[in-house]
């Protein structure tokens, strides 16, 4: 399981409204963020599901910016998400569906970001409490839980011959 500690029970520490829909959708886009070394250029973003239902209410689609943008769950710059992105000259897209047939879960986006050369995508399924699930990297399908910046390390050192790195 990815608790590390008794405070992770009770919710990371975060910008809010939801440890589900928004610390845990910054973990994803975090995710291809270091994979990437930087923030991306361009990103699609797909959202399923609850995802896709909320993702303006809770702030997810704000959240998986943030991560893009190299920020963690309690940043505060995660609110300002669109104007930073636009700063950054971040080009993204979003789209929506029903279900997602690689991974069964409610809350699941899947990224598909480019950085000069370097393409990821990243697949990744918030399961609550600010833990995220990432079930694919680029066509590879993978198993990393993610809930910290020694996931993130971990998850860097085994996945970023999946990338290019």
């Amino acid at each position: 399981m990815g608790y590390n500690s008794c405070f992770d029970i009770i919710g990371p520490i975060m910008v809010g409204p939801s440890s589900s829909h928004t610390a845990g959708a910054v973990w994803i886009g975090r995710a291809a963020f270091e994979l990437l070394g930087g923030s991306p250029e361009q990103v699609e973003i797909q959202l399923f599901d609850s995802f896709a239902e909320t993702y303006q209410g809770h702030g997810t689609d704000k959240a998986l910016l943030g991560g893009l943008l190299g920020y963690d769950t309690e940043d505060e710059r995660i609110k300002l998400a669109y104007d930073l992105a636009e700063e950054a000259n971040l080009t993204y897209t979003f789209t929506f569906e029903e279900n997602c047939l690689e991974y069964e879960h409610p809350n699941v986006a899947i990224l598909h970001a480019k950085l000069g050369t370097k393409k990821v995508v990243i697949g990744g399924a918030s399961v609550g409490g600010g833990l995220s699930k990432i079930f694919r990297i680029n066509d590879e399908k993978v198993d990393f839980t993610l809930s910290t910046h020694d996931d993130l390390d971990r998850i860097i050192q085994s996945a970023s011959e999946l990338v290019g790195q």
